[in-house]
């Protein structure tokens, strides 16, 4: 998956590189440029992680922040996209780490799409088809999942990104992301299947109470 297409009718008004430069000697109207021609690429990432709107938009904020405060060791055969985005990827795993590990939901807890995607996990999937279900179901039902895991399943099955992508803005290699996905969709499976389960066992004994409650009727 290529980085998302972000500004792309104002290079006109210059490369990357130069509107670093421009911004370096205190032009803050090239800095401006960076931000449009990135701020859909850092939301875009920034909602991979988080559901709240706000938080997103108080990441995003920060990352191009931190953008600025480090743009004296930005190089100058550097992309600034991926560069932004790693930022972006290093702020939201900060949240993520830091907050407290929570109890796993339960199947009736879970959304209609949280549900297929479970399903989908437990069929040997990674349920691609439905990103913002695959994302709900990291972050609710894998709340548990360390978080560098948790990150790489969401870049790479939530968010489309190819493990070199995912390496570059987790700043770790291709097959370091290939592992944490292996072994966070192992344990994803696990976690749905538990779900599953549940909803089987719920399923089998509203059937058992239904049957009892006709018997009763009928006698």
């Amino acid at each position: 998956m290529d980085m998302p297409s972000v500004g792309q009718d104002d290079t006109h008004e210059g490369t990357d590189w130069e509107l670093v430069r421009r911004s370096l000697q205190g032009d803050t109207v090239g800095f401006g440029v960076l931000v449009r021609r990135y701020e859909r690429l850092v939301f875009h990432v920034a909602g991979g992680f988080l559901r709240d709107r706000g938080e997103v938009e108080d990441v995003a904020q920060e990352a191009f922040l931190k953008a600025y405060e480090a743009l004296s060791r930005f190089r100058a055969d550097a992309s600034f996209g991926p560069w932004i985005a790693q930022i972006a990827t290093r702020l939201c795993y900060d949240r993520l780490r830091g907050r407290r590990r929570r109890q796993e939901v339960a199947w009736e807890d879970l959304s209609w799409s949280e549900q297929a995607a479970a399903r989908g996990f437990t069929a040997g999937g990674t349920a691609t088809e439905d990103a913002a279900a695959s994302r709900e179901l990291a972050e609710r039902a894998l709340a548990a999942l360390p978080p560098k895991d948790r990150q790489a399943l969401i870049l790479a099955d939530a968010l489309g990104y190819t493990a070199a992508e995912a390496g570059q803005m987790m700043g770790c290699t291709a097959l370091a992301v290939r592992l944490r996905l292996h072994r966070a969709r192992r344990a994803a499976r696990r976690v749905a299947e538990r779900l599953v389960d549940g909803m089987e066992s719920a399923t089998r004994e509203a059937d058992d109470d239904k049957v009892q409650r006709d018997r009763t009727r009928s006698e």
